[in-house]
Formats: C-alpha cells, structure tokens, sequence
C-alpha cells in the first residue's frame, strides 16, 4: 500500500512485522524531508521512551508553525505504551478537530512496534478515520516474493536462483531484519550475477553456524561460561545484538517445530523437512540439540525471548542486557 504525506492527513501504522512498518515511517518521513530539508516542520513522540508527551503532542498539532506550513507529526506506540488516559485525550482532540483529517498541511502518522489492541478505542477511531495499513509477518509464497523486490531494489541487475531462495530461507527463517542483512551480504558477494546456492553456503550456513548453533550447544550444555563468551566474541566483532537475538529466536522457535514433529515422525530427518517445510540441514542440527531439552523447557525459552525481543524492540531493555538476561537466567 502506498501512502502520499501529501495527500493522506492521518496515516496509522501497525502489526508484528516491526521491520517493514518502520521502513514505511522512514520512507514517509524522506519524502517529508525532501520539501523540508531542515526538519522544521518534524514532530516525533516514542511513549516506549517518555509517557508524558501528550501536552507536546496536542501542541505540536494544535500550534501552526510560521516557519514550517507543512507539518510531519510521528506518534510511536501510544496504544501499546501509553496510558488508558493518554489515549482517550489524543482521541478526544482528534474528534473535534475534524480539520486534521482533510488538512493537507498536516500529516499525523500513528505508528505501533507490534500487534495494537482492537478493543482500544483510539485503535477503533484511527481504523475508521485514517489510512492504515497492518504489517503482518511474511510466510511462504509473500515472504518469497518480499526477497525478490528486496533484492531487486538494491540492483535492477540483481537475481537469486530458485535453490539460493529456499536455502536463505531455510537458514534464516522469517525475520524480516536478519534477512535483508544477509541480503545485502549477498548481492554485494555475487555482485550484480545471479546468487546461487554455493553463495548461500558460503555466506549464510557459515555465518549461521558460528553465530548461534555453538552458544545454544553451550547453552544446552549448561556451559553458561562457553554461552556467554561466545556471544560477548560476536558482539565484539560489531555484530548487530538485534540480529543475534533474531537467531537465538528462529533457532527455538525451529527446535520446537521439529520436537513436535519428532512425536509425530519420530527421527525421520527427510519426514520432519518434508513435513515442516524445512531445510534438511535445519532439522538434522534441531534434533541434536532438542535431546538437550525437555519439551516444556523449549517452550519457556521460547516464550522468553519473544518478552525480550519486545522488549528491547520498545526501549523497555538494551538490547545487550537483554542478550545477557537470556542466557544468565536459563541456568
């Protein structure tokens, strides 16, 4: 869907796929900053770093600017982070000032890291009163789609075979920040030739392997000396925590998968990928691991990182406390 800040005066922004609706607030906020390459008329407001900001809010949309006629206003996780009375009072001045709506001047985008609750009356006004757009994650033939345009777009010369794409897939799994990392590493490698599978191998298995089948080994080991070390050495080389917590998640979340699978198939290898959709090589390394862990116990540090994951995405924790938390508090 696209949306023109000239055009569309109230833009609401959510959904569990946090990477994809934060390059929409970032493409609008370019576009903004193109007719306003000082930023005067920028406004933005994040209730996952400051719960007080409703007074500056209401000023920001209420005040003209006389040196900024147009106005780019950014409002990050009300619904999710603010109170029930913060959001009652933004929805009660929406309401009256029905002017904001067809203003052209003014460009308020309301942008949620996650899932809104339905059931809140600001997330019913604005799914009535403005142009949203919900960002759910991207599976199958969608998700396929997404890394074709994704690698197109950083070169109209770029390709990646059939194989390449099934086997990305299978060692990164669905998160959306992880695989346009290994996009780019991709595309730069095989620069402007097509990405074939031995590149996937090269450069995605490896850094896979290294990156986090190791730390969960020590990890289901109880090492928590070998885990954390592990993960303090990849943090050193400047690897990115957020993508390193995405690991840890698609790492568990496919442990489960096969476990589940495994009481089903048994330790048929071929049945479990056939069955779950998954990469031969995935499956074979999930089932040695899983013998490190109960069933139960699997479904507890999954349910774990997802907290984590949430919230380090809001500011609730830095991001490398929470990779730290994660291991110290398994043991």
């Amino acid at each position: 869907m696209q949306f023109d800040c000239c055009k569309n005066m109230i833009i609401f922004l959510f959904g569990e796929d946090f990477f994809r609706s934060r390059e929409k607030v970032i493409e609008i906020k370019k576009k903004f900053l193109e007719k306003d390459p000082a930023g005067s008329g920028l406004s933005a407001f994040d209730f996952s770093e400051s719960k007080n900001e409703t007074e500056k809010i209401l000023g920001a949309l209420a005040t003209s600017n006389l040196l900024a006629p147009k106005r780019l206003v950014i409002i990050k996780n009300i619904i999710l982070e603010g109170t029930d009375e913060t959001r009652e009072n933004i929805c009660g001045f929406l309401k009256k000032q029905k002017w904001l709506v067809e203003d052209r001047d003014t460009v308020v985008v309301f942008w949620e890291a996650g899932k809104a609750k339905k059931s809140d009356v600001l997330y019913k006004y604005l799914l009535k009163n403005s142009k949203s757009q919900e960002f759910e994650k991207l599976t199958g033939a969608k998700l396929e789609q997404w890394v074709f345009k994704r690698i197109k777009k950083i070169d109209e010369k770029n390709s990646i075979s059939c194989g390449a794409l099934e086997k990305l897939l299978a060692f990164v799994g669905e998160d959306m920040r992880t695989l346009d990392n290994e996009i780019e590493k991709l595309c730069a490698y095989a620069d402007r030739k097509m990405i074939v599978e031995k590149d996937v191998e090269i450069l995605v298995r490896a850094n896979l392997s290294s990156n986090i089948f190791n730390t969960i080994d020590a990890v289901g080991t109880n090492n928590k000396k070998e885990a954390l070390e592990l993960l303090h050495r990849h943090l050193e080389k400047g690897e990115d925590p957020f993508y390193l917590l995405s690991m840890f998640i698609y790492q568990f979340r496919n442990m489960l998968k096969v476990a589940d699978f495994k009481n089903r198939f048994g330790a048929d290898e071929h049945a479990i990928a056939r069955e779950g959709k998954m990469h031969p090589f995935v499956v074979k390394k999930s089932l040695t691991q899983i013998n490190n862990f109960p069933y139960d116990k699997l479904k507890d540090i999954y349910w774990k990182l997802e907290e984590l994951d949430r919230a380090a995405k809001t500011g609730k924790i830095e991001i490398k406390l929470a990779l730290d938390k994660f291991i110290v508090e398994l043991f």
